[in-house]
């Protein structure tokens, strides 16, 4: 076929799958490969796999250091390269790794490339691209070559046998698959990204206040207070009693890996009731406003409190996942009354807000999750009207309550004030809009 066809019916695909893509929605889903079906082979060709990966890539870094084009000159189709042993370089093959998977290698080191080349132009002090000792992650960017899922099972390109994977049920059915990432990380993982038909938009309030806390998470502008923790168990703690017993060799290497996994359950739960909160949030508001508050700062002072909840990555969350609505980080919505504007010094042991001027009583965490809504409404331009809350917002307040006590490790309610049970209705605690 002549080139200038085949380029003019490329084109014609992508030109009919960007207008496709205008109507769907983009997701990527983790799935786990189970490994307790795996054979000896397959095991060794994963393995061998992320190493041929690392040969590559530090060959592609060598090629750059001894020719400045080297790097935008490479090719995929390969099939040795040479690697550094001590002070002899060996020539290995490369059984496991598909051309396709070369390609996005040479595409992740050329766009570190361009990575670095930006921090320098921004002021920064940067070398060139260094060796790798580790690749965690293989790109798989062609659905049905480099990858294709079937009967619960995903097959790999080069691998025989095909791999059975956990998770897919949380894939919609009607979900196109695209590009995925192999990923090797106390076990293997594939994130598969997809693309699905947009869901009608839903009717959503219009905006909420939130404020941080060590001893309560968050606090909603519309009275609800959440609690959230994952400590440290004492699983982990006997790991690092055990592995401070052990020597320096394999039976340490193993013991440093049971206790990488044990680390690695904790991060997971952290992320899941992470995702599933400020999911829950942005789904059930158009605007969230959260104060930039300086959770490193905190977790110096009350160290394994603030590093048991994983509050600072809720707020960040919540922060990237909605519509911008910042407050600035010196902003005193703690000092400042919610309902007259009186700023008052706080002291932190006082847990209920009594203002001097309009004589307003009101937990004081509500208090500032009132005002960063206010104050974060006013820094993206939206008019602020004072109101009392309706039977809406109760009924919106009741329904995350529910929503937020059925996560594992969470804990919801109606914020307690002056010594009673708050309602969200208390026209002392309305919030603007």
């Amino acid at each position: 076929m002549d080139r200038t066809v085949k380029n003019r019916e490329i084109g014609e695909v992508l030109r009919r799958t960007k207008a496709k893509r205008k109507n769907q929605a983009c997701k990527t889903y983790e799935l786990k490969i189970d490994q307790s079906h795996l054979n000896a082979a397959t095991k060794r060709h994963l393995s061998r796999l992320f190493l041929e990966a690392k040969w590559f890539y530090n060959s592609l870094v060598a090629q750059g250091k001894a020719n400045r084009d080297g790097l935008w000159n490479a090719n995929y189709k390969v099939r040795t390269v040479k690697v550094k042993r001590q002070n002899i370089f060996e020539e290995r093959e490369l059984k496991c790794l598909s051309s396709q998977m070369k390609q996005e290698i040479i595409g992740r080191a050329k766009d570190n490339i361009v990575g670095l080349s930006r921090l320098k132009q921004n002021g920064k002090r940067v070398g060139g691209l260094k060796f790798t000792g580790r690749i965690r992650s293989i790109p798989l960017n062609q659905y049905g070559v480099t990858y294709w899922i079937s009967n619960n099972h995903i097959h790999l390109q080069k691998l025989k046998q095909p791999l059975r994977i956990r998770g897919l049920r949380q894939i919609p059915k009607d979900a196109e698959y695209a590009n995925a990432t192999l990923i090797q990380r106390n076990g293997y993982y594939v994130h598969v990204t997809t693309y699905q038909p947009k869901k009608a938009e839903t009717f959503k309030q219009k905006s909420i206040g939130v404020d941080g806390g060590i001893r309560k998470q968050l606090v909603l502008s519309n009275g609800v207070e959440i609690e959230e923790s994952v400590p440290i168990t004492e699983k982990v703690r006997r790991l690092h009693r055990e592995l401070s017993r052990k020597e320096k060799g394999r039976n340490r290497a193993k013991a440093q890996e049971k206790l990488n996994r044990a680390y690695d359950e904790l991060t997971r739960q952290r992320r899941d009731i992470r995702n599933k909160i400020s999911g829950k949030l942005t789904e059930t508001f158009e605007i969230v406003c959260v104060q930039d508050d300086n959770v490193s700062g905190w977790q110096r002072l009350w160290g394994r409190r603030v590093l048991a909840t994983g509050v600072g990555g809720l707020m960040s969350a919540l922060n990237k996942a909605h519509t911008p609505a910042p407050v600035d980080r010196f902003y005193p919505s703690t000092k400042t009354c919610s309902r007259c504007g009186h700023v008052q010094d706080v002291g932190l042991d006082e847990r209920v807000f009594r203002c001097e001027e309009c004589g307003l009583v009101i937990d004081r965490n509500l208090n500032a999750a009132i005002n960063n809504e206010r104050e974060g409404l006013k820094q993206i331009g939206v008019p602020v009207v004072r109101r009392e809350f309706t039977p809406v917002d109760t009924k919106t307040a009741a329904e995350l309550v529910g929503y937020f006590n059925g996560i594992p490790r969470v804990r919801a309610s109606l914020v307690e004030e002056a010594g009673s049970r708050a309602s969200a209705r208390k026209p002392t605690t309305s919030v603007v809009r």
